[in-house]
């Protein structure tokens, strides 16, 4: 069961970083248009700062578990 754990955190934190690259490459894609559009940057400025800590927290969670912090929960 500690190899499920330990590849799921690997898992997690190969999710979070494609997440966090598949983002900042959207964003960069869509803001440097020549004709960007004010709803586009509202956008992308308000998803931003929301969705890259939730996906640090992904891999801050994955590296716990690759680290075995979550073994002890075993009965």
């Amino acid at each position: 069961m500690n190899v499920v754990k330990k590849m799921s955190g690997i898992i997690c934190i190969l999710l979070s970083l494609a997440a966090i690259w598949f983002l900042f490459t959207r964003a960069g894609a869509e803001l440097s248009a020549a004709n960007v559009k004010p709803d586009k940057k509202i956008f992308w400025y308000s998803i931003l700062p929301v969705y890259v800590p939730l996906m640090f927290g992904l891999a801050l969670f994955g590296y716990y578990a690759l680290k075995g912090e979550y073994d002890s929960l075993e009965q």
